[in-house]
């Protein structure tokens, strides 16, 4: 006679309280920045939407309108495992690309020289490919493990993927876009265990193409030339950081008041996204500033901290990514207002004008939330409290030694 044993698989449910159970400090930092945001949107584009939409809310109700999407992003991508990420990381890179050609090959050209945006430039590829960037890199450097230290399997394909993207954003052109990607990717290569040898080749070669693209395209070479003359007579800086300037010297400590700013009414060109960061210091002063830095530094601080605790590489990469991403762009836009770096034309995230680039960074947001409640949900109790007191004699009568454990 044989005995049939039946295996009871025990269902765990997840409290649904504990569905949204992720860091709220992170969270907190995020808010704090976005509502600055809105604020500043709608004080930098009012003049804008009267003088060219006859309504004065015209620019913030569009923004307002990508702050929804990006909420309900967030509330979306909290609904599940964010390793379901892993699947759609070559379609979401693949349609990135097919968007970056497309712009290429059938849009015009704008006022401005570049090929950027589809609907008026409402929607830029170039921002969606900074976070399809991050996911691909981040499933393709945690499924090759050791494996990226060879050359064949760790630089060779990743210094291929890196360049086509950055090629078909440099072409717009955009090539501080693409630095910022190339940054972050070879930030990850490196952290995921890349060969220091390796790691240093790609930084030389990176560098030499970065530095033929800057004295080949004729705007970046002026922002350099005129970079290079402000150092030594700060009279000779270019007209968009000299104006920036002037909105942070002129608000002081603590601002000449919101909604204050004189520098935004046609003084400091593209207040409302390359210059936010200046009209914010005009109009909150030094204290508004440190603030943002405030904000931006508690963003490192709990997305760094969730990127060590993650449970497994890909959520590990994938937060620092993300973390990368967000704080890199705010530097290099906070370096450039206050004229550390030469102008680059990248907008201030979560802050800038511009629905794409504050959707995705929406969404790049609530993945990294999606990452710290993952955290929360490996430290939550298991069962009641009647399961836990359980669970703890159990312990105790499981340290007795037992006859056989005696021989």
């Amino acid at each position: 006679m044989t005995t049939v044993n039946i295996v009871r698989k025990r269902t765990v449910r997840v409290n649904p309280v504990l569905r949204f159970r992720f860091d709220y400090w992170l969270l907190l930092s995020i808010a704090g920045m976005l509502v600055l945001g809105m604020l500043m949107v709608y004080s930098t584009t009012f003049d804008y939407g009267l003088r060219f939409q006859d309504d004065a809310t015209y620019y913030f109700r569009r923004q307002f309108m990508a702050l929804g999407l990006g909420f309900v992003a967030i509330v979306g991508v909290m609904q599940f495992d964010y390793h379901i990420l892993r699947r759609f990381s070559v379609p979401f890179l693949g349609l990135t690309l097919a968007g970056l050609l497309f712009v290429l090959f059938f849009t015009a050209v704008s006022d401005l020289g570049a090929q950027r945006g589809l609907y008026n430039d409402s929607y830029q590829p170039s921002e969606i490919a900074k976070l399809a960037m991050i996911i691909y890199i981040a499933h393709w450097l945690s499924s090759k493990g050791d494996r990226i230290k060879m050359l064949t399997y760790g630089l060779l394909p990743f210094s291929v993927i890196v360049g086509v993207v950055s090629a078909l954003i440099v072409r717009q052109p955009d090539l501080s876009t693409a630095g910022l990607i190339a940054l972050v990717s070879f930030t990850l290569f490196f952290v995921a265990g890349a060969d220091w040898r390796q790691f240093a080749l790609a930084g030389l070669l990176g560098g030499s193409v970065f530095l033929v693209l800057i004295n080949t395209l004729p705007h970046a070479q002026a922002r350099v030339d005129a970079y290079t003359q402000a150092l030594s007579d700060p009279a000779q800086a270019s007209w968009h950081v000299q104006q920036s300037l002037i909105a942070l010297g002129r608000g002081g400590i603590f601002g000449v008041g919101l909604g204050e700013s004189t520098q935004k009414f046609g003084p400091l060109p593209f207040a409302h996204t390359d210059g936010v960061f200046a009209i914010l210091g005009e109009e909150l002063g030094l204290a508004g500033t440190l603030l943002v830095i405030v904000l931006l530094g508690m963003f490192v601080w709990r997305g760094l901290r969730t990127a060590v605790r993650a449970r497994d590489s890909f959520g590990s990469l994938l937060a620092l990514g993300i973390t990368c991403w967000i704080v890199f762009q705010a530097f290099i836009n906070i370096a450039v207002i206050t004229a550390v770096i030469p102008f680059t034309g990248i907008p201030l995230p979560f802050l800038s004008y511009g629905g794409t680039s504050l959707a995705i960074t929406m969404v790049g947001a609530g993945i990294l939330l999606n990452i710290s409640r993952d955290l929360a949900l490996q430290k939550r109790p298991q069962g009641n409290g009647g399961t836990r007191r359980k669970s703890k004699r159990n312990t105790r009568r499981s340290r007795r030694p037992s006859a056989t454990d005696r021989f």
